[in-house]
């Protein structure tokens, strides 16, 4: 005997008989009206407040800066007259900024004195206040 329950899967779903059938959701919101078309309007961001305007600040000219190690310096562990300008007063390795390095130069010059205080050749630390 079948069941009355099972019936339900033969028969089609009242929630969406047809494929084609057009969905009852507003879908005005999707096209664009004729009232408001401002929404599909490139932005006026570009032509706004926001513009960019040089200031005179940032027409500085800049130079070259000359690199404070020499073209005959050797950047080594060992050269502790070269490494210990690069340090504070403190023991710490002063920034690629303040030294006015390369990059390379500033790595190179991290890695010496790193070689350095693990070869007790200048202290981690510097009893300085």
């Amino acid at each position: 005997m079948p069941s009355s329950r099972n019936t339900s899967k033969y028969k089609p779903s009242s929630r969406n008989t047809s494929k084609y059938k057009p969905s009852s959701r507003n879908t005005s919101k999707y096209k664009p009206s004729s009232r408001n078309t401002s929404k599909y309007k490139p932005s006026s961001r570009n032509t706004s407040k926001y513009k960019y305007k040089p200031s005179s600040r940032n027409k500085r000219s800049f130079r070259k800066r000359l690199s404070p190690i020499g073209p005959g310096e050797q950047i080594d562990y060992k050269n502790i007259s070269l490494i210990s300008r690069f340090i504070s007063e403190q023991g710490k390795i002063l920034s690629r900024r303040v030294n006015r390095l390369m990059l390379k130069q500033q790595r190179l010059i991290t890695r010496a004195i790193k070689q350095a205080r693990i070869l007790s050749l200048i202290p981690f630390l510097s009893n300085e206040k």
